[in-house]
């Protein structure tokens, strides 16, 4: 969003933000990085697309740190099956640099990190409109779970879990986090919904205390 790129906010603007977390009570757990998968393999678009994860990682290092939420510098972002492993490597640099690590959202997940410093990150409501489990697919991978998204989908299109319809077994998906070990925050995703307070209520009492 215009005002809150990573180049836009200078030092005293990153302080605010992370203020402002804390005048709302709320931790930061890692920064979503939407960038379209042929930016990662068009060489017109590589160092564009190179420079925003790189800015991308330096904002959740700094947010990290102000908001003295320890561990949770991570960048959600997707990577294209096919990327060239120098793109790769300037990734996992940059995630190194800043002392953070980069989640990949990719589909189909990767059984093997893509590079050091990279690991996986889980939609639900992605992989059910596949056809997967995302149970079964935290399970599956060898890669480690850096991030996971609380979403769900019915026959209508992305709903919070718990709605009527859903397909997303929460307790399932619950248990299969845990058993990996994955001790992050597990992210409330209200995008496409409509009633924004609402579906975070109701993927509250779906998750559980």
């Amino acid at each position: 969003m215009a005002g809150i790129r990573p180049r836009e906010l200078d030092r005293s603007g990153r302080r605010d933000l992370a203020a402002l977390l804390k005048r709302l009570g709320l931790s930061f757990s890692g920064l979503d990085l939407f960038i379209p998968l042929e930016h990662f393999t068009n060489a017109r678009h590589t160092d564009r697309a190179l420079s925003a994860a790189s800015a991308a990682c330096e904002l959740a290092s700094d947010l990290e740190r102000l908001a003295g939420d320890a561990g949770a510098g991570v960048v959600c972002t997707a990577l294209p099956d096919s990327i060239d492993p120098r793109v790769i490597e300037a990734l996992a640099a940059a995630a190194d640099r800043h002392g953070v690590a980069i989640a990949d959202l990719a589909w189909p997940p990767r059984d093997q990190p893509a590079g050091p410093g990279i690991g996986a990150g889980f939609d639900p409501a992605a992989m059910l409109m596949r056809g997967a489990d995302p149970a079964a697919e935290v399970a599956r991978l060898h890669a480690p779970v850096l991030a996971a998204r609380l979403s769900d989908v019915s026959a209508v299109g992305r709903v919070a879990p718990g709605s009527p319809g859903g397909r997303l077994d929460v307790l399932g998906y619950a248990a299969a986090l845990h058993a990996r070990g994955f001790a992050g925050a597990v992210v409330a995703d209200l995008r496409g919904l409509d009633d924004a307070d609402k579906a975070a209520a109701r993927m509250i009492a779906a998750w559980g205390p």
